[in-house]
């Protein structure tokens, strides 16, 4: 197999179409996964590709079919319009089912900790979004989180290219970017984040104070189950700041947008009526989970319908990673749909090394977290008195719970554990199941 697609546009869009007349036009075979039309479950979060099924994810559906097409490939293409800096939901939910073909054991590359590989070698990728603003702030945050994605996911090398899809050159663009990425010679440098990257987009935007907020909806973005994720763990903890201060607080659950229905409605409708938004997620393949993402999509359009919506927007992101500075594209995202809808980007706190907390409360750890505690208690009593989340809380949030390289050596212990506790040995972690080889 030659090129693979992960188309995430919506159907029948014609730059999907272009670009898969210019594959066949160089003689080049393609696996077309059209994303919008593929029944995709979201990623759970219980990393059971790792150590139950290890490097398959155990929901039966398409995406073993594509991890498998994207191991045979020469090129994987990633396509997908700029929503808010990244990826669209249905790009984004196939991406997050990708983790199983890296391996769960971590290493220290370029100065950050990331996954080792799984497999022996990884093919290139091409990025392509689509915007007819190449220049704008979201299309910076979309290469940046292009480039992330091609780390983590552990690329030979990578391109990443902005379309303008009105363009009448539109398929000279797409024409350029693929004969790059098939060169191979050509590929974009790996981004690495600049000292300030993490601190420059948890900080408020400027403003006078609002008013002090009756309501807030925060909205946690896991997966799992409720009561069972670092997300929710940290929402509640910040609701308790909040409600100190006389605001009513509501938790919403990212598991109302699985399917459309009641539950999605009813939980857009309390968000549209909070003063308050917040958005509690785990960083997922470097950015915002898919149900995130849908989610917001959901209600940008509804802020775009309606004269009412919350005033201020606040992004709570954790990560497994140790270093926080992972979360850095999230946060952009989340900062760049406040500014598309005219809400107030009122700051973001970082947390790394989240699975340390793996939903317990965070008062049960008062001596390992003091320092989250501190920041989500200066933080609600900040945003409950309708000012934005202050400094101190940013820095205190982003520090390391435990040094790197202690936390490295742990986090291989903690896989070995949950690989026996379900009957497997340390050897099935390393298996590589779309080789044919282990």
């Amino acid at each position: 197999m030659d090129i693979v697609i992960l188309d995430g546009c919506a159907a029948s869009h014609p730059v999907s179409q272009q670009l898969r007349q210019l594959v066949a036009g160089r003689a080049l075979s393609v696996s077309h996964f059209a994303l919008a039309g593929i029944n995709l479950a979201p990623c759970t979060g219980d990393f059971d590709c790792w150590t139950r099924t290890p490097g398959i994810c155990r929901t039966r559906d398409a995406a073993q079919e594509i991890a498998c097409a994207m191991r045979n490939a020469r090129l994987v293409i990633f396509l997908s319009p700029v929503v808010f800096g990244g990826y669209s939901a249905d790009l984004k939910k196939a991406v997050d089912r990708l983790i199983g073909l890296v391996h769960p054991f971590f290493t220290k590359r370029d100065g950050l900790t990331r996954h080792r590989p799984r497999y022996r070698d990884y093919p290139p990728m091409l990025f392509l979004g689509l915007s007819d603003r190449s220049d704008d702030a979201t299309s910076t945050t979309f290469r940046e989180y292009a480039g992330g994605n091609a780390i983590n996911l552990l690329a030979s090398r990578y391109v990443c290219r902005i379309v303008s899809p009105q363009a009448d050159d539109c398929p000279a663009q797409l024409a350029a970017a693929l004969d790059s990425a098939l060169a191979a010679d050509v590929g974009d440098v790996f981004p690495a984040p600049a000292a300030d990257a993490l601190a420059a987009v948890c900080r408020a935007d400027p403003g006078p104070p609002l008013a002090a907020p009756a309501t807030a909806a925060i909205f946690i973005g896991s997966a799992r189950p409720k009561g069972g994720s670092t997300s929710e763990a940290l929402a509640r903890g910040l609701a308790a700041a909040l409600e100190d201060k006389g605001t009513r607080c509501t938790l919403l659950h990212a598991a109302a947008f699985i399917k459309p229905g009641a539950a999605a409605e009813r939980a857009l409708a309390t968000m549209l009526a909070a003063d308050l938004l917040v958005v509690s997620a785990p960083l997922y393949v470097d950015g915002l989970p898919y149900l995130t993402t849908r989610a917001l999509e959901r209600l940008g359009r509804q802020l775009a319908a309606l004269d009412v919506g919350p005033r201020r927007l606040v992004g709570i992101l954790n990560c497994g990673y140790p270093e926080a500075v992972h979360n850095r594209s999230a946060l952009r995202q989340l900062r760049h749909f406040a500014e598309q809808h005219g809400l107030a980007w009122g700051g973001g706190l970082a947390l790394g090394a989240g699975e340390i907390i793996h939903g317990r409360p965070i008062d049960d750890h008062p001596l390992l977290l003091r320092r989250p505690i501190r920041a989500l208690r200066l933080a609600g009593a900040a945003l409950g008195a309708g000012l934005p989340v202050p400094e101190p809380a940013i820095h205190l949030m982003t520090r390391l719970l435990v040094p790197a390289g202690l936390f490295r050596r742990l986090a291989a212990i903690r896989w070995v554990r949950d690989a026996r506790a379900n009957h497997l040995p340390r050897a099935a972690l390393d298996l590589q199941p779309h080789s044919g080889t282990t």
